[in-house]
């Protein structure tokens, strides 16, 4: 047991100081507006998640309602999202008809039970998890995976998709 925890601990420190960069490189914006984005992201066609489970095992899901759709798929591009959300008012996302969405697939389960989790549980808005990798793929756009996607919807429609790498510009995508 002794060792388990050791090798936990060396792997976690492995993690938090090694090459894990919280850093997105900046890149300019990218605007879709026709065509398939990712398997369940298509312009002009339903979003392809409706319900949705977050760091605190509560559902919710994807209204009528929803305007805009924050999405992570990388530890770097999740922390810029947190970034800008912890300087807004806590009500931000649902007073701006928003969601965010992020991938913690590809975390190794002890890091993501022992770790990341509870730090989940620690901001005041909710983040809806991407917890399979089979379900990741459904919304990951291989070519911008290093970019937030912020998708717009109008009555669960797709009607475009940004890809953004800085805090200004996430603030201007979701206007």
């Amino acid at each position: 047991m002794k060792k388990k925890i050791l090798f936990v601990a060396l792997f976690a420190t492995v993690l938090l100081f090694g090459g894990c960069s919280n850093k997105v490189e900046e890149k300019a914006v990218v605007t879709v507006k026709e065509g398939e984005v990712a398997p369940a992201v298509k312009i002009g066609e339903p979003f392809g998640a409706q319900k949705l489970v977050d760091q605190f095992d509560k559902e919710g899901e994807i209204g009528a309602d929803t305007k805009k759709v924050i999405m992570a798929f990388s530890k770097a591009t999740g922390h810029l999202v947190k970034e800008f959300l912890s300087t807004q008012p806590k009500d931000y996302l649902a007073s701006h008809h928003a969601v965010f969405i992020a991938d913690v697939s590809g975390m190794p389960k002890v890091i993501y039970e022992y770790m990341a989790l509870p730090g989940l549980q620690k901001n005041d808005f909710s983040i809806y998890l991407l917890k399979s990798e089979d379900e990741a793929k459904k919304f990951k756009n291989e070519k911008y995976a290093d970019y937030v996607m912020v998708i717009d919807l109008d009555n669960g429609i797709v009607e475009k998709v940004e890809f953004v790498t800085t805090v200004d510009d996430l603030k201007k995508s979701l206007g």
